[in-house]
């Protein structure tokens, strides 16, 4: 097999997922759309979390060389074993038509080693058994002789400033080695796989986001022909049910056998679907509506949940509020825009937008959100962090209305596909507002953007990056006023 298609631990880990992905990854990497800044804070958050786990390690020797370069890179890997290294970073082996680059391995006074993988993770996942296992099964086949094998992770409980126990361990080593008498076989399947010429064939099914997202799946929807609405719509739809219907070639709609197990709330999105019509439960919105206050306060939070907490009192992923938009409806229809707050540089933002919160709404009327637990959820950890500030920002909490509400048990209609987020209804209730026009586009793209932000020192791109977070955040706000307009006229 050529050096240029060795099976490493992602393509591996992707071909357990799909062997079309695997495929499609070795072959036609163009065909996955471009890294969305989300995605690179993710692979830059993993980064970090790697290099503050080498530091548990200060006699740990890092090897530089390109993976890509494989007879250099595996040189390297032996000449450090040979002049005796204790611990080595990124040290490359094959074996077979597998490598491995390890994160960190440590030998023991026996001559064994200690395998180590470095995850961003809280905890340990399915599929972090079998990226253990082949390194394993490559490591050995190597010559080295692998003692225990190390899922090294997160420590949920750990709280900033106390980093010491950032990271807790996790021994793989009997699950790993119950997975090697399987590895072989994957390993001669996916070897043939990435020798032929032609794409394999593979239908959608659940495969498609488990473990996680595959990047191809535009890809392979368009190839399919994937109908839009499709089965991949139907709301709480278990896995394996679904799956059997597109096994039977059923990925429409109308196609759906009118005796199939869909569930309360898929047999209810598929009767309304085929009806072409929506279900409004008008009493209850109205019920819904009665019960605000006015002035009405639309509140919109974006967090950040660095992986490496750096605010004390939070952990691994732990939220830090650093900006809020905020529309304010008075009794007689007026709409302000409250100035709102976004914490632009390094320091902690939690003082500052507490502060401004409390001075922007007042102590009279009621507060609106979409999913309004984690707005309360913020403002709870900010009250648990500022407790000069707690018994305000406490009774905040007391006001709140949740938006989400209605449509989780009063408006269905199909054209939302099976979602009720707020993504997914703007569009149906209020097409005139889009999200697709933002340089910010999601919350996720938020946090990127925020990370940005308070690093550059570049008046232009600080002021670019501000505007932008601005302006998809205040559009959360205003997509929250608008739709409850439309709901007032509706109930009216």
């Amino acid at each position: 097999m050529r050096e240029s298609i060795l099976i490493s631990k992602s393509r591996y880990l992707a071909g357990l997922q799909c062997p079309k992905r695997l495929w499609l990854e070795t072959h036609r990497p163009e065909l996955a759309p471009p890294r969305s800044p989300a995605v690179e804070r993710v692979l830059a958050q993993g980064w970090e979390v790697g290099l503050r786990a080498r530091e548990l390690f200060p006699d740990g020797i890092l090897l530089e060389e390109d993976p890509r370069l494989l007879a250099e890179a595996r040189a390297a890997a032996r000449k450090a074993m040979e002049e005796g290294a204790r611990v080595l970073f990124e040290a490359t082996f094959v074996h077979g038509e597998a490598m491995a680059r390890t994160d960190i391995l440590v030998r023991n006074g026996d001559g064994t080693w200690d395998l180590l993988e470095v995850k961003a993770s809280t905890k340990v996942k399915p599929e972090h058994v079998p990226d253990l296992a082949l390194q394993v099964h490559v490591c050995e086949g190597a010559g080295l002789a692998i003692r225990r094998a190390v899922l090294l992770h997160l420590n949920r409980n750990c709280r900033h400033p106390d980093l010491p126990n950032l990271f807790v361990e996790d021994d793989l080593s009997e699950p790993a080695r119950r997975l090697l008498p399987s590895l072989e076989g994957n390993l001669a399947r996916f070897r043939d796989l990435l020798d032929r010429k032609e794409e394999p064939e593979v239908r959608l099914g659940s495969h498609c986001f488990s473990p996680g997202d595959c990047p191809f799946f535009d890809n392979c929807a368009r190839l399919w022909k994937l109908p839009d609405p499709s089965v991949f719509d139907i709301p709480h739809l278990a896995a394996e049910r679904r799956d059997a219907l597109i096994e039977r070639g059923i990925l429409s709609l109308e196609d759906v056998p009118p005796d199939t197990e869909l569930g309360g709330p898929g047999e209810r999105f598929l009767r309304l679907y085929r009806a072409g019509t929506r279900e409004i439960d008008l009493p209850g919105i109205r019920a819904w509506l009665s019960a605000l206050r006015f002035p009405i306060h639309f509140l919109d939070f974006e967090t950040d949940a660095p992986a490496i907490p750096r605010l004390p009192g939070l952990g691994p992923y732990g939220k830090m509020p650093f900006q809020f938009s905020l529309q304010v409806l008075t009794g007689d229809g007026r709409l302000e825009e409250a100035p709102g707050f976004l914490h632009q540089d390094l320091g902690d933002p939690r003082p500052g937008i507490a502060r401004a919160l409390l001075e922007q709404i007042g102590e009279e009327g009621s507060l609106v959100a979409y999913n309004a637990p984690f707005e309360k959820g913020v403002i709870r950890e900010l009250a648990l962090a500022l407790p000069d500030l707690a018994e305000p920002l406490d009774r905040l909490n007391g006001r709140f209305a949740d938006l989400l509400d209605v449509f989780r048990n009063h408006y269905f209609d199909p054209a939302f596909k099976g979602s009720n987020s707020i993504k997914s209804v703007l569009p149906v209730l209020c097409p005139d507002l889009s999200y697709t026009d933002l340089d910010v586009r999601n919350g996720q793209d938020a946090q990127a953007a925020w990370a940005r932000l308070i690093a550059t020192e570049n008046p232009e791109e600080k002021g670019r990056l501000s505007k932008a977070l601005k302006e998809y955040c205040g559009l959360d706000t205003m997509a929250m006023v608008r739709l409850y307009r439309s709901l007032r006229n509706l109930a009216d």
